[in-house]
């Protein structure tokens, strides 16, 4: 007789493999005003933690990401867009429905936009997109819990041709549990356009996070981010490297105060039209004041294979690692990712 957690890894399986096969009929005409699409990020990976025993360790499959997506275009300047996210972890429950997107949005000729509802943060999707591989890891900011990727608020911005910039006003809580703060959050960001292929940019984010709401919960001090990127983005062709710091980012209702800083680095190189190597690595100190020693070091490699125009394989390396005066711990990992789009 299975156990629960052999039944929960058999469904988990089972999802992935039903959501990569996945490839639905045509919902309109190709001249509908309304788009439904879909992606997925799921792997296949053995996991190997240091010095311990862990039911997440070896071979099992992970949903990283379910989106869909629907896109509805009232005219050529709004439009309405709604994304729904779902993850399902090795031994976890899959998570409940989350609206990653629900805005509206009005666009300008001259590249002015404004979004209305929860959308992507500026300064995230802005750096995503030069890192590129999210479907294997996201970069620097939210996988350390130093960002949230979306936000319900106010957007606005302008992408040009020589200088680009967004701003965003929004509740600081995130799309996964959604909240309405006392105080309006801001992150910004500005992107100089050195040349078509180089860019250097900057980002500043303050606000309360919504961790103050709450019972006996006072604001005591302001989180505060602050970020700097250097990248180079040609077809076939990416490096760049990115720091982050952030004063307060968890101590918003704490007496203590404390930090946390970072760095990330990467490249990568398409050598054929098919097939890409990519390197990334990442140095972080989650709590510079309280834990000055205490160190984290994240090392990428992988080689990506796309099988077909909706299909991209990709055979990944990691090592993450921990490390202070008393501790220090190592995780492996290896595996297949993918990322399906229809």
């Amino acid at each position: 007789m299975m156990t629960l957690g052999e039944m929960n890894q058999l469904g988990r399986a089972v999802a992935v493999a039903a959501a990569l096969l996945l490839v639905p009929a045509a919902m309109a005409a190709e001249t509908s005003p309304t788009k439904i699409s879909g992606q997925v990020f799921a792997n296949f990976s053995n996991l190997q933690i240091d010095d311990q025993r862990n039911d997440n360790e070896g071979w099992q499959p992970d949903l990283k990401r379910f989106y869909i997506d629907v896109e509805h275009s009232f005219n050529a300047d709004w439009m309405l867009k709604v994304t729904t996210d779902v993850q399902w972890q090795r031994q976890q429950d899959p998570t409940d429905v989350w609206f990653r997107h629900a805005y509206v949005q009005r666009n300008w000729d001259n590249g002015y936009y404004l979004k209305l509802g929860v959308a992507e943060l500026p300064w995230i999707d802005y750096v995503a997109r030069r890192v590129g591989y999210r479907y294997i890891d996201p970069s620097i900011n939210p996988k350390n819990q130093f960002a949230e990727p979306t936000d319900l608020g106010v957007h606005v911005g302008q992408k040009g041709e020589h200088f680009s910039y967004g701003v965003a006003m929004v509740t600081g809580a995130g799309f996964k549990k959604p909240k309405v703060a006392d105080q309006v959050d801001i992150e910004a960001a500005a992107i100089w356009h050195v040349t078509p292929t180089f860019d250097l940019a900057m980002g500043w984010y303050e606000g309360a996070r919504a961790l103050d709401k709450g019972s006996n919960l006072d604001r005591l001090h302001n989180a505060q981010r602050w970020n700097m990127a250097l990248s180079y983005m040609k077809k076939g062709m990416r490096a760049g490297v990115e720091y982050v710091y952030n004063d307060n980012w968890k101590q918003v209702t704490s007496a203590t105060e404390d930090a946390s800083d970072g760095w990330s680095a990467w490249a990568s190189y398409a050598f054929s039209a098919k097939h890409s190597a990519f390197v990334r690595y990442d140095i972080t100190h989650p709590s510079r004041r309280l834990k000055p020693e205490l160190e984290q070091d994240y090392l990428q490699l992988g080689v990506d294979w796309k099988v077909m125009p909706s299909l991209t394989l990709a055979f990944v390396a990691k090592q993450s690692d921990i490390a202070d005066v008393i501790i220090d711990h190592s995780q492996n990992e290896v595996g297949v990712w993918a990322m399906w789009n229809w």
